[in-house]
């Protein structure tokens, strides 16, 4: 896998990482989710069990400050292999989530408004994230 520098990341099949969206850099941040250290940018990528956190003092951070922190993430599993299915994504059949820490407490789907806690997979792609 690249990174939106064209450089091969550092990302291991099995890895468990965290991903945010940077607004500065229009693409999706992967950290180690032990270390929580940032390991490379992407503009594509796929989790498998994926959970939805929001941390609830970040977001109100946020809301005191009226100023943008990092504080959602989607922690999941990544597989190589699932990696090659961006390229023939489809949205068909897939659902959208939604966070915005002004308007939402935490991930909804964007359609039903309803709370996503977790996910089998996310394809985060396109300053979207679509679930299933």
């Amino acid at each position: 896998m690249q990174n939106i520098f064209g450089e091969a990341s550092a990302i291991r099949d099995g890895q468990v990482l965290l991903i945010a969206f940077h607004f500065n850099k229009k693409c999706f941040s992967v950290r180690d989710a032990k270390s929580r250290r940032v390991i490379t940018y992407v503009k594509d990528i796929a989790l498998h069990d994926a959970q939805f956190d929001v941390s609830i003092k970040g977001r109100l951070r946020v809301l005191f400050e009226r100023k943008k922190n990092v504080h959602a993430f989607i922690r999941g599993v990544f597989y190589q292999k699932e990696q090659k299915n961006i390229l023939n994504f489809n949205v068909k059949g897939l659902r959208q989530a939604y966070y915005n820490p002004y308007t939402t407490e935490q991930f909804i789907d964007k359609e039903t408004r309803q709370v996503i806690i977790n996910a089998k997979i996310v394809y985060c792609t396109d300053k979207s994230v679509y679930y299933n």
